[in-house]
């Protein structure tokens, strides 16, 4: 049950910052894809090694046999982790948070729409806009490596390896859908959902430096996602079916909050 007419109003919401995001990703694939170059990979090694904490943070470590491999390290420990979560704060922020903030959901109830018709429709929308990007960037990833390198990227395993991103980033976005749910004003909801899924992302950084500071991947969301595994062609359900279990949670605990929480209408 929702709203189609506040689903269409949510797309002029997020357009901008959607159109923004996905800019940047697709500048970035396109430039590592070009950079699939022996030259490359031996200058981008010589980084490893002088710089091997920075750019184990980054995640950019490791040695790329294949192009998806390549794309794997150079794209999956940061870009497409910071980026899908900076549009995600905004998305949320956008969709329900401002609402709350400004005192304007008393408009859209006065529209004679339900609660949970309202809370259903901007959850449905969050997913949808993650959705999208996931897609678009994957349309671009795969265009960029059939035209720059024809036949040398594994589809298959790219496409894979998008699915269980989604997967990561759904989750991540049920994450603060639930805090602004519960958030009653706009700097508690940039304080924890937005402090929390950028705790997540800071405690992955931290633990790919490895030694000591490694155990903290088992306290960061991000670690659900073995992008390593899947570049080399290894399963992932257990690990995507608890992300989504998890972002199921999450979106089901932020529509039942909103439904019995104090508006101040």
């Amino acid at each position: 049950m929702i709203s189609i007419t506040l689903l269409k109003r949510d797309i002029k919401t997020c357009m901008k910052p959607f159109l923004l995001v996905f800019a940047v990703i697709c500048m970035y694939t396109v430039i590592i894809v070009y950079m699939y170059d022996p030259d490359f990979a031996e200058m981008l090694e010589e980084y490893q090694q002088k710089m091997p904490e920075v750019m184990a943070a980054m995640g950019m470590t490791g040695i790329a046999s294949s192009l998806i491999e390549w794309m794997q390290i150079y794209l999956y420990g940061f870009i497409m982790m910071l980026f899908p979560l900076i549009f995600i704060i905004v998305m949320v922020q956008k969709l329900v948070m401002g609402y709350i903030d400004s005192g304007s959901m008393a408009n859209l109830l006065a529209t004679g729409n339900s609660r949970r018709k309202i809370i259903c429709t901007q959850a449905l929308s969050t997913v949808l806009w993650m959705v999208l990007l996931m897609g678009a960037v994957t349309v671009a990833g795969i265009f960029s490596g059939m035209w720059l390198f024809p036949g040398e990227l594994n589809v298959e395993r790219y496409l894979i390896l998008n699915i269980s991103t989604l997967f990561l980033q759904i989750a991540v976005a049920g994450l603060s859908f639930l805090c602004a749910c519960v958030c009653s004003e706009a700097r508690h909801y940039y304080t924890v959902g937005a402090g929390l899924p950028l705790l997540f992302f800071l405690m992955q950084m931290i633990s790919n430096m490895g030694e000591k500071l490694e155990n903290l991947k088992y306290f960061t969301i991000y670690t659900l996602l073995p992008a390593g595994e899947i570049a080399a062609g290894k399963g992932c359900m257990i690990q995507n079916l608890v992300l989504l279990f998890l972002a199921m949670v999450l979106f089901g605990s932020g529509i039942w909050w909103f439904q019995r929480r104090d508006l101040g209408i």
